[in-house]
């Protein structure tokens, strides 16, 4: 069984690391696997040492396969969003560019994927371990960087729509911290009504509003935004916000914040009253 050669030029120290962690101190058999590094080409032999284990060569490729392909999905992907980002949004700064990339790497690495997104993940991996192993079928030498250019088209169109989202996830985040400045600086310029106000989270995801001798606010431009029974109770997030600009208090204080579902409501009030807004999970 010949060995496999790898050329992985720079990330070659790298790539012998990695291998040396997932073929041989991650096997059982520590002696099945040979990793070397041949000095003088650079590139990396991987050969299987005992043909009894993997009497067919077609097994210990497609292991080293699956060993590759999460090692490309990993040292690649940021050379492949780069390209993407350059070629599809050369339009963007080149800041923003780095930032959109930045999202699109942590959608790829997040742990905390949902289900649909954990399966789209593994089946990327299998489309790589694929194109590896069907390529190694056919020759004992690969040059990484080539193989990612050349062979990997139909990973490099998922990749594009991951950076697609990307896009979209950073134009809305741009719309919405110039929404913030813009509520910042019109609270800024109110006067404000109140003092303080307080806050009290409801388990109906409502809001009790109270003034700071804890006494109901039922004003009539209250009522104006929640409806003749508004009696000091905001059963809306959104007229809370309403509530909280037109008031403009010198202090803020929420109570029971964990019973607020949508943590963007906190950051929000946080942002547009820096500096005014105490939270308790009382």
């Amino acid at each position: 069984m010949q060995p496999v050669r790898i050329a992985a030029g720079d990330g070659a120290g790298e790539l012998l690391n990695y291998l040396q962690k997932e073929l041989i101190e991650a096997n059982t058999d520590r002696d099945l696997f040979k990793v070397n590094r041949e000095q003088e080409d650079g590139l990396i032999a991987v050969e299987c040492t005992k043909k009894d284990k993997y009497r067919e060569n077609k097994t210990f490729l497609e292991q080293l396969s699956q060993v590759l392909a999460d090692y490309l999905i990993t040292a690649y992907d940021g050379m492949l969003l780069n390209r993407i980002a350059k070629k599809n949004y050369g339009y963007l700064k080149p800041d923003e560019r780095r930032e959109i990339i930045l999202i699109a790497q942590k959608k790829i690495k997040d742990n905390d994927q949902n289900i649909f997104d954990t399966v789209i993940r593994i089946r990327r991996k299998n489309l790589v371990t694929k194109k590896l192993t069907d390529f190694l079928n056919h020759s004992n030498h690969i040059i990484l960087e080539g193989f990612v250019t050349f062979r990997m088209q139909e990973y490099v169109k998922e990749l594009e729509e991951i950076m697609d989202w990307a896009v979209r996830q950073y134009l809305i985040e741009k719309e919405y911290q110039e929404f913030i400045k813009l509520l910042t600086c019109f609270v800024q310029m109110q006067k404000p009504k109140f003092r303080c106000v307080h806050i009290i989270a409801e388990k109906d995801s409502s809001f009790s509003i109270y003034d700071e001798n804890m006494e109901r606010i039922s004003e009539q431009w209250l009522i104006d935004l929640a409806g003749e029974h508004a009696d000091g109770i905001i059963k809306e997030e959104d007229l809370l916000i309403s509530f909280l600009i037109s008031a403009a208090p010198r202090q803020i204080i929420m109570h029971n914040i964990s019973d607020i579902r949508n943590k963007e409501l906190i950051d929000t009030i946080m942002q547009v009253f820096s500096g005014r807004v105490t939270a308790f999970n009382d």
